[in-house]
């Protein structure tokens, strides 16, 4: 049966005890049901996150994770050894590269409408957003618009969404509950303190903290 470890923040379901519960006779039938429909639902699983990326030996997924990329299998890559346990959703022209060894914690929701780049070795913690895009338009009009579209309304006109590439170094580590917002680089080894909204560039080796995003050098700190 496929390994499929589950995590201290993990936001699966929650059941009752079900029948039986503790009879040694049927215990071997349950188990092996349980052996063949978590193999199946593992398969599911890879089966679409196959048919929309460009996933390397050894990355694992998430009961939850889920990849949005209805366009272009080839505008998302990601990398060895990487584990996903999140939302990734690429808009069409959208593009996203994901490293090696890279974590990305339970209910991370990545949206890329033009470039966001994940450097190896980087850890998203839980709930983390990272958006290269504002997901709407500021015009009050066009958001409107927008979302009748989503809701499947027919629009014609097309809507503009600002966006602007996003890159982080390797090494990272986002805390939980924290945004990366478009057209921000961040660079090696930068640690990102849980809750902060990162709207500017960032330097290497350096603490983000306070929702001012106050830099700190952690240079001499190591």
């Amino acid at each position: 049966m496929t390994k499929y470890w589950d995590h201290a923040f993990a936001s699966g379901g929650v059941y009752k005890r079900p029948r039986g519960a503790g009879s040694l006779l049927i215990d071997p039938f349950l188990k092996l049901a349980e052996k063949l429909y978590g193999d199946y639902c593992v398969r599911r699983l890879w089966r679409s996150w196959d048919r929309a990326a460009v996933c390397a030996a050894g990355v694992s997924l998430g009961g939850n994770a889920r990849l949005i990329n209805k366009h272009n299998r080839e505008a998302v890559r990601i990398g060895q050894h990487t584990v996903c346990r999140g939302t990734i959703r690429v808009e069409p022209g959208g593009a996203l590269t994901i490293g090696e060894e890279v974590y990305l914690g339970d209910d991370t929701i990545i949206s890329a409408a033009q470039q966001i780049t994940i450097g190896s070795g980087t850890l998203v913690a839980h709930r983390v957003q990272i958006f290269d895009n504002t997901s709407h338009s500021i015009n009050w009009l066009e958001r409107e618009k927008h979302f009748k579209k989503i809701l499947g309304q027919k629009i014609d006109q097309k809507i503009e969404i600002p966006s602007a590439p996003v890159t982080i170094g390797r090494n990272c580590w986002l805390g939980f509950g924290s945004a990366i917002l478009k057209g921000v680089s961040i660079g090696d080894r930068v640690i990102v303190a849980a809750g902060c909204i990162v709207t500017s560039d960032v330097p290497p080796d350096t603490l983000v903290i306070g929702s001012k995003t106050t830099f700190v050098d952690l240079k001499d700190r190591n």
